[in-house]
């Protein structure tokens, strides 16, 4: 053992509160790969590579109820994947370069579908008219493509799909996926073989999955998803290939499909690159990526400082930086995208629903009569990484700025899970002395959990406003939470849909899967359903000149898509983070539904899976679940309405 983890230990076992040592202790085992569970691995334990949201098996305890939503240290969750990736892309860079110059992708999406209508109904100007024969390339598909071609090779709702449906207004790539772009016809032409620095032929696109090394970590979070009732790893890997092989059938790549390769890093630290440190490790796997398995692009554990290496060297990342602000993807366009909300968007966001919502209003859901009677006063409780403060500041100034109020304190707490406890306990006294009512979680759910036990401890009984951030919206990550502190104090925004539509037979990933196989998709796997299907998006949007600025290119002229389910909000790349039509962005959700949370307690201790009445009772049927207030209508920047929240109604 470690003197660290020896350390680790001493601090866990010295709490004298049972709930946070029970908690701390839970959770210390993962320290290596904490980051995956902090903020980086949202996309991980929601959708864009979860396996699943869940609940623990009957019963009571912290185990049973723990969101253990993958490996902690393999994004993509999986093993006995697809040999290292090895595409000989030996034509020189020139090849690639006036290849380029023959054209990219065409048109654009004029307007923004509004939440409500069908995605898909846009067509991109300048492209084949209705009824219009595929081109023909008249040779192989790795000659020169023409100018004209590349104008002509994206004709979108006309003609037949890969699948052989017909293609038309309204139609998507995919049936049953609303998150597929708008259907295209066949395309025979030429794609002008190499057309990027590396990893692009006539034929294949190489896509590497970064993956950390497999430890007694990695295994004891193996045991405790098994426990409580994920997916093994062999069970997502066996989705996740079944959904590749069918998305090279169905979308249209212009001859060449994906080839899937894994590559273990030899010198990364999650850790460190969770803290936006560990840059010199991060950058010898992209070089090795880059130039050894001369791979495309990335998806899986693209943390910060490895994207950033990996657009330094011209390689995509697909799932960059989980909630790094958007002028850290403008700084390295074109190479870097993701699906979860960056957190320039969200700031804009909670500061517009926090003046128009909650500002100069009584704290009408804390938890005791004092603190009820007066004016809101915010606190908020934010890891002291750059990227987050510089965002947390933008909410601060709309608070402030433009709607008048005060922003209150802050606390800005360090990425040290053995810290965690006397964080949350000096941040619980400090919150409660400055007389805050509400709180503001612009954090992970592990330290949510650890702040409402302190608070607990304190006596100090306020509102808390989730923001959608590091799981905390989440039904399973909630109830690790004090419930006396939460149940029927805990709301705000949620990027997420409800569980429901996210995974099972009748999710979107369990629909598109029983298309692809004819199968029933297994329990608590989306084999990483809607971080693939957004790459596949923006490699079909690209054209047949496949390389990063035509992906770019392409991606604004995809329309919006989601509804009218929205499982994983309203994707679009058309709006800037504070809501200004046209200004764009790197990242796919745009809008939040609003939550709110209940449980059955007795006596402040959650009564596991004995609420009979189902106000109570998740989708997996526990208690304690978030609930939708408005019937689930979600919200852009700049259209939450100045009202309070429909939020606890009478029952």
């Amino acid at each position: 053992m470690s003197s660290r983890g020896s350390r680790d230990r001493v601090v866990a076992s010295e709490i004298e509160d049972p709930f946070l040592r029970r908690s701390v202790k839970s959770a210390l085992h993962l320290r290596r790969y904490m980051p995956f569970y902090v903020f980086g691995t949202i996309w991980i334990i929601t959708l864009a590579a979860f396996p699943s949201i869940r609940g623990g098996p009957d019963g009571g305890g912290d185990q049973g109820n723990q969101v253990v939503a993958t490996r902690a240290d393999d994004e993509s969750v999986g093993t006995g994947d697809v040999a290292e990736a090895t595409v000989d892309t030996s034509a020189d860079a020139a090849t690639a370069d006036a290849a380029a110059t023959a054209g990219g992708a065409t048109g654009a999406v004029t307007g923004a579908t509004r939440p409500g209508t069908k995605p898909g109904t846009k067509t991109a100007a300048g492209t084949a008219t209705a009824g219009a024969a595929a081109p023909t390339g008249g040779g192989e598909a790795g000659q020169p493509v023409t100018a004209e071609q590349a104008a002509s090779a994206i004709q979108r709702e006309t003609g037949t799909t890969r699948l052989g449906q017909p293609c038309g207004p309204g139609v998507l790539q995919i049936p049953n996926s609303t998150y597929a772009p708008p259907c295209q016809n066949v395309y025979d032409g030429p794609n002008g073989g190499v057309t990027a620095p590396r990893g692009v032929n006539g034929t294949e696109i190489t896509i590497v999955r970064r993956k950390f090394p497999d430890s007694a970590n990695s295994r004891a979070v193996d045991e405790v998803n098994s426990r409580a009732g994920y997916a093994s790893a062999d069970v997502t890997t066996a989705v996740r290939n079944e959904f590749i092989a069918y998305f090279n059938k169905s979308f249209e790549l212009y001859g060449r499909k994906v080839k899937w390769g894994t590559y273990e890093s030899q010198n990364g630290d999650s850790t460190a690159e969770a803290q936006s440190k560990g840059k010199e490790g991060a950058c010898l796997d992209a070089e090795h990526i880059a130039k050894e398995l001369k791979a495309f692009g990335v998806l899986g554990n693209a943390t910060w400082p490895f994207s950033e290496c990996a657009a330094e060297r011209k390689l995509m990342a697909f799932n960059a930086g989980a909630y790094y602000p958007e002028r850290w993807y403008k700084k390295y366009h074109p190479y870097l995208w993701g699906t979860v909300m960056e957190c320039e968007r969200i700031s804009y966001q909670v500061g517009e629903y926090v003046g128009k919502r909650l500002l100069n209003l009584p704290a009408k859901w804390a938890g005791d009569a004092a603190t009820k009677a007066k004016m809101r006063h915010f606190g908020t409780y934010v890891p002291d990484n750059d990227g987050f403060q510089q965002c947390v500041q933008i909410t601060r100034n709309e608070i402030k700025n433009k709607y008048g109020g005060d922003p209150g304190p802050r606390y800005d707490y360090q990425l040290d899970i053995s810290r965690f406890p006397d964080q949350a306990a000096q941040a619980a006294v400090q919150f409660s002395a400055a007389g805050v009512t509400t709180v503001i979680l612009a954090c992970d759910y592990i330290s949510a959990t650890v702040l409402t036990a302190a608070a607990e401890r304190q006596g100090w009984r306020p509102e808390w406003m989730t923001i959608g951030t590091g799981a905390t919206d989440v039904d399973n990550s909630a109830r690790l939470y004090e419930q006396a502190q939460v149940n029927g104090h805990l709301f705000g925004p949620s990027q997420l849909g409800a569980t429901q539509k996210l995974i099972g037979p009748e999710s979107e990933p369990g629909k598109v899967y029983q298309d692809a196989t004819g199968k029933t998709i297994p329990a608590g796997t989306t084999g990483d359903y809607f971080s693939l299907i957004h790459m596949f998006d923006l490699l079909q949007a690209a054209g047949p000149v496949l390389n990063p600025e035509n992906v770019a290119k392409g991606a604004m002229t995809l329309p919006p898509s989601g509804a009218p389910a929205f499982a994983y909000g309203y994707w679009s790349y058309l709006d800037g983070p504070d809501g200004s039509p046209g200004a764009g962005d790197h990242t796919t959700v745009d809008d939040s539904r609003e939550v709110y949370w209940v449980s059955e307690t007795k006596s402040g201790v959650t009564q596991q899976g004995s609420a009979s009445d189902k106000y109570y009772n998740g989708a997996d049927g526990k208690d304690g679940t978030y609930k939708e207030a408005g019937g689930g209508t979600r919200y852009r920047n700049g259209e939450w309405s100045k009202d309070e929240p429909p939020i606890y109604p009478p029952r």
